[in-house]
């Protein structure tokens, strides 16, 4: 059994599906200035897991083809701890909480922390998939054996991330830029009143270098997810941290129509790139409510969610 399972043919196979499931994993590292991880020991740290993932699920066929329940057990308790992962995930993220200036809340918290711990999912389908694919060719055809565990596991890990994928802001909004002015004290974002500044300096301010934001939604399906405190928070979050905050963030949600607002002081002033980030930032999936069960509510339906 042991000579076996370190055959040349198996050992192929193995070597082929982690190489495979690590590469799933690497290539759904969207390393940006918005998405995190955006630094090394965080990149790392994902290329890691996703090894570890890869590894369970390129030999967990090879195990059950050789009857080695005890290692099919191992493997077993072995996926059971990928659960740690959302687990680790969120503690590392709120205790870094203290430190925001502006908090990303525990929404958008739950939301990377589920997203990590599926992204090593898919590199363990990925990697089970191929070494099954290598398994089920008949034969000893190396030249088509190998193509095939390649191939089919990354047009599944396309159809996976097609279905895995979440929505965005700016799929069910309007984002653009507003005009922030003042009536006395009373700061305006285009025409939704935001607070009182009565600081002179601070109005001074806010005029010369402050950058207003309005969205809007389409559907009724967007304004019930700005209706969302978590929602707004991830949006205010995400311009705070990629752009900096010189001074001031203030925003504001109009009851009436759905809409929301802000004003920022950025240290780094692109209001472009700005609006591109804010129509970036991902829809959380606390926020999500099926079509299904708003038209049992007799909602409209709503293609923006």
């Amino acid at each position: 059994m042991a000579q076996d399972l370190l055959s040349a043919e198996y050992m192929t196979m193995i070597a082929t599906g982690i190489i495979v499931g690590t590469g799933a994993r690497i290539s759904t590292i969207k390393e940006d200035t918005r998405q995190y991880p955006s630094y090394p020991n965080g990149v790392f740290i994902n290329v890691v897991t996703g090894l570890i993932a890869a590894t369970i699920g390129a030999v967990f066929p090879i195990t059950l083809l050789t009857k080695n329940f005890v290692g099919v057990s191992f493997l077993m308790l072995a996926v059971q701890q990928f659960r740690d992962v959302r687990k680790t995930e969120r503690e590392s993220l709120n205790d870094l909480e203290k430190t925001e200036f502006t908090p990303r809340g525990s929404a958008y918290i739950d939301g990377i922390a589920k997203t990590f711990e599926s992204r090593n999912y898919l590199a363990l389908i990925c990697s089970l998939l191929s070494v099954t694919v290598m398994l089920l060719v008949p034969g000893d055809h190396w030249l088509l054996e190998v193509p095939l565990g390649v191939v089919i596991p990354f047009i599944a890990l396309y159809l996976l991330r097609r279905c895995t994928k979440g929505k965005k802001i700016g799929d069910f909004t309007d984002v653009k830029l507003a005009v922030i002015r003042f009536e006395g004290s009373m700061l305006y974002v285009d025409d939704i009143p935001v607070t009182n500044v009565g600081l002179p300096e601070a109005q001074e301010l806010l005029l010369q270098e402050g950058i207003g934001v309005m969205i809007s939604p389409r559907t009724v399906g967007g304004q019930v997810a700005l209706a969302n405190y978590g929602q707004r928070q991830t949006v205010i979050h995400e311009a705070a941290r990629t752009f900096g905050l010189k001074r001031y963030l203030y925003m504001r949600r109009d009851f009436r129509q759905g809409r929301f607002c802000f004003a920022i002081v950025p240290i780094r002033r692109d209001e472009g790139a700005l609006l591109e980030l804010v129509a970036e930032v991902p829809l959380l999936e606390s926020t999500r409510k099926s079509e299904r069960l708003r038209n049992s509510e007799g909602l409209p339906p709503s293609k923006g969610d």
